[in-house]
């Protein structure tokens, strides 16, 4: 074989296996196309983005514990597609953290930073322990809020924090708890921990993660110590062991060639 038809060959298989690594990755029944990503943000790289809805407890004070679960509902997409990336079951999380700093925002003079809706005066908080871990649930019997129907499933990854959720908002510790918080995550186990074991994400982390809550309020308006919210992640994946096989292989078949024609 010439060098010329070996590197034909060579690259080829080299094609092939690109091909192969940008095809839809399967874990567990739960799909996800690292080439359909849909980005936050226009200048992170990313291929893989998920969306869901939560429901947790408020905190009730620095030392006090937060618990809380729900369903994610989109991945890779920009609307809900939950029969695309998990078709016949559920992908459901809990989580927990413990409460380690709720403070005033104050300006450079001392003076409380007021939010600009509500009027009302900012509040920065911390979450220590954060852990959060997702179940795939072939049984799709998941109740809002109902932690039974969450864990029900097959452990599909593990997260636990690298440091603090840290966050702002406003009613923090009232039950009225409104606002947003941001960290990142390590992954830790799970199904799906070969997939998503990167290290890409800032400072060496798997994930980048963000939250928004806002109070539940019963019939009179009055909260009912728990809120409601969303939870996003974005990190990279890692393609299945075939498709990097498939890459050596044409690798291989471009070293084999150069070889004999030596």
């Amino acid at each position: 074989m010439n060098f010329k038809k070996g590197l034909a060959i060579g690259l080829a298989a080299f094609g092939l296996s690109l091909s192969t690594q940008a095809s839809e990755i399967n874990v567990g029944g739960v799909v996800w196309d690292p080439d359909n990503t849909f980005q936050l943000f226009t200048d992170e790289l990313t291929d893989f983005f998920a969306a869901g809805n939560l429901i947790e407890t408020a905190t009730t004070g620095v030392g006090s514990t937060v618990t809380g679960v729900g369903k994610f509902a989109r991945v890779n997409y920009g609307v809900n597609n939950e029969g695309d990336f998990c078709p016949g079951c559920d992908l459901t999380f809990e989580f927990s953290m413990l409460t380690s700093a709720i403070n005033p925002k104050l300006d450079m003079g001392g003076n409380p930073v007021l939010d600009p809706i509500s009027g009302l005066p900012l509040i920065d908080f911390e979450f220590s322990g954060l852990e959060l871990n997702i179940y795939v649930d072939n049984a799709q019997n998941y109740v809002t809020g109902d932690v039974s129907t969450v864990t029900d499933g097959t452990l599909w990854l593990s997260l636990a924090a690298r440091g603090l959720l840290i966050g702002t908002g406003t009613n923090i510790g009232t039950g009225s708890d409104t606002g947003t918080g941001v960290g990142s995550f390590d992954v830790t186990g799970g199904l799906a921990e070969g997939n998503f074991d990167t290290n890409t994400k800032v400072g060496g982390t798997d994930f980048t993660f963000s939250s928004s809550f806002q109070p539940i309020l019963d019939g009179q308006g009055q909260p009912t110590g728990f809120l409601s919210g969303g939870f996003e992640l974005s990190g990279n994946s890692i393609p299945e062991p075939a498709s990097i096989a498939l890459l050596g292989l044409g690798l291989l078949g471009f070293a084999a060639s150069r070889k004999r024609k030596a």
